[in-house]
């Protein structure tokens, strides 16, 4: 048993290694076609700074760290801060003018901030969540100013800081469903794919197909399904292993059903594979098998996850 796994396993180890990186490449591309597809949606906010005090920078800060708004920032000379809706660069352009800060402790903001803003659906949601920002710094001089006509003496950076350590959290979240799923469509195709590319072990164990050492070696008994069940397994465990990391890295939420169904497809698939290797002489003709071999196989898999 030993001398037939360090055939198929410790002797091939280059062959693995360049079967571990191709499906490593192919999980790179899969994660970067994932991360490009669920990009969350950003809408862009152009702001011009005309003051560049610190509460105008806290304003943009704030903006800038809320999750749905990508700021744009517009430079002092732009004359026309209006055109970047225009050329559809932004969906909400304002200016932050010179006495921005002074007009804020004077709660005097009025007509104070030039902006506009696209005439749609979205426009009116970025422009709600821009004047929430700058509501929401007007909080704390709405507080001083109620306090200094009850004559309370407290400063205003005292203010700030209670009322930002006051500031509760949103409890509004998002839960995901306890209960793990036996099937998903979307990790059948990414396990389709991996099942698609891994046929590539066809080639690259081409080594182990040598008629004549085979037919030595096929003389013992039980050497024959010692030799197809140390290939089925290393590739099982490898293609599992592969697929496992893969639903970590992407936080799949998927039950025990769904990786012992896969790890039931994967055996079926190494068994056709090892048949196609271990049988087939005509390198062509074995290629051409095991891509069909392959193909069949995913298509059964994702429809096991319709």
């Amino acid at each position: 048993m030993k001398s037939i796994f360090k055939l198929v396993f410790i002797k091939q180890w280059k062959q693995y290694i360049a079967l571990l990186l191709i499906l490593i490449a192919s999980l790179s591309i899969i994660l970067f076609i994932e991360s490009t597809s669920n990009k969350i949606f950003k809408m862009p906010i152009a702001i011009q700074d005309m003051d560049h005090s610190k509460e105008s920078k806290t304003l943009i800060n704030t903006l800038d760290h809320t999750k749905f708004i990508d700021v744009i920032h517009l430079s002092k000379d732009e004359a026309y801060i209006e055109d970047v809706i225009k050329k559809k660069e932004a969906i909400v352009s304002l200016q932050i003018p010179d006495d921005f800060s002074n007009k804020l402790k004077k709660n005097d903001l009025r007509d104070a901030i030039p902006l506009y803003y696209r005439d749609d659906f979205v426009g009116e949601i970025a422009l709600e969540v821009t004047s929430k920002a700058l509501y929401k710094q007007q909080i704390p001089v709405i507080i001083s100013n109620h306090l200094k006509k009850s004559k309370q003496d407290i400063s205003y950076k005292k203010i700030v800081s209670e009322y930002k350590k006051d500031t509760p959290s949103s409890k509004m979240e998002q839960n995901a469903v306890k209960k793990n799923s036996d099937v998903s469509i979307s990790a059948g195709l990414i396990v389709a794919l991996l099942i698609i590319v891994s046929c590539s072990q066809i080639v690259l164990h081409q080594r182990l197909k040598q008629n004549a050492a085979l037919e030595r070696l096929m003389m013992f008994n039980g050497t024959k399904l010692k030799l197809y069940m140390n290939y089925i397994i290393v590739h099982t465990l490898l293609l599992c292993l592969t697929i496992f990391v893969i639903g970590m890295i992407l936080s799949w939420s998927l039950s025990a059903v769904f990786y012992i169904t896969t790890l039931f497809t994967l055996f079926i698939y190494e068994i056709g594979m090892s048949i196609l290797l271990f049988k087939v002489n005509t390198m062509s003709h074995k290629l051409f098998m095991s891509i069909i071999w392959s193909i069949a196989i995913s298509i059964v898999y994702i429809f096991l996850q319709i």
